[in-house]
């Protein structure tokens, strides 16, 4: 079992709010609908890769289905985002950026693929975020987040021995990016457990549960650098039950593709 706690409060969060998507409406334009615009950005996938890292937050959840997320990163209004894909778009910038990209919700808007989606907002700073946030980006000894990415791809690809990756306190590698900048900037992100195996899961639970946490943190007024707030949230699901979405057949390899020159 991963170590956890329970957060003491019987009732959700009420500002954690349902914006459920209008018909044949992409991510993209939900985000424009919705009024919560700068902070952390979750989404849930059906490739196989997501399915594996949903299964693998099941373990968080009292009822032991899937989580609904398999990315994190953190969003701005824009629509622009900073997250750790599995799959980076250029290995060999990996070292230097500590694997985290730049990337777009656009990339993201299918609702077929990327069903689920949330904004939460745990800070009242988003500019301080965005300064830690390249911190983390440029600084290894602060979260190392390449071996995160190593373990996560073994996990999905089954090259490992079977164990969960939480279970070691690896946490999922958007996850883990996003709480190293929220730590830095003075925000405890996950209270219900290490910080070392935060995964989107721990921080929608900590978004949904431990809000009294956050309310008697604010009320202390203790100095941080991004101001804490008890978390803000909008979300819509429209796959909660993990399940993959599978292509149509392809083959493997074109022995006629054309040789590069």
């Amino acid at each position: 079992m991963i170590p956890t706690r329970e957060s003491p409060v019987s009732s959700p969060n009420d500002e954690l709010q349902e914006l459920a998507p209008q018909d044949g409406e992409g991510n993209v334009a939900w985000f424009k609908r919705s009024d919560l615009k700068v902070g952390v950005v979750m989404l849930g996938g059906t490739s196989l890769v997501d399915f594996r890292l949903r299964v693998a937050q099941s373990a968080l959840r009292s009822d032991l289905t899937p989580s609904y997320w398999s990315v994190c990163g953190l969003i701005r209004d824009d629509g622009s985002f900073r997250s750790v894909p599995l799959q980076p778009a250029d290995i060999a910038a990996v070292p230097k950026a500590n694997a985290v990209e730049a990337l777009w919700l656009e990339q993201f808007d299918d609702p077929a693929e990327w069903p689920n989606i949330a904004v939460l907002s745990f800070a009242d700073n988003a500019e301080e975020l965005e300064k830690q946030a390249d911190r983390v980006a440029g600084t290894r000894s602060i979260v190392d987040l390449p071996p995160l990415v190593l373990a996560w791809l073994g996990h999905a690809w089954a090259v490992d021995n079977g164990a969960n990756p939480l279970a070691a306190a690896n946490g999922i590698p958007g996850a883990a990016f996003v709480e190293a900048a929220h730590s830095l900037a003075g925000i405890e992100l996950t209270p219900g457990m290490s910080s070392a195996a935060s995964c989107p899961e721990a921080i929608w639970q900590a978004v949904k549960w431990w809000h009294e946490y956050y309310a008697g943190v604010a009320q202390l007024g203790v100095a941080t650098a991004a101001k804490p707030i008890v978390p803000v949230g909008r979300y819509a699901l429209r796959q909660r039950s993990a399940a993959v979405r599978l292509a149509p057949d392809a083959p493997l390899f074109t022995p006629d593709q054309p040789r590069p020159t």
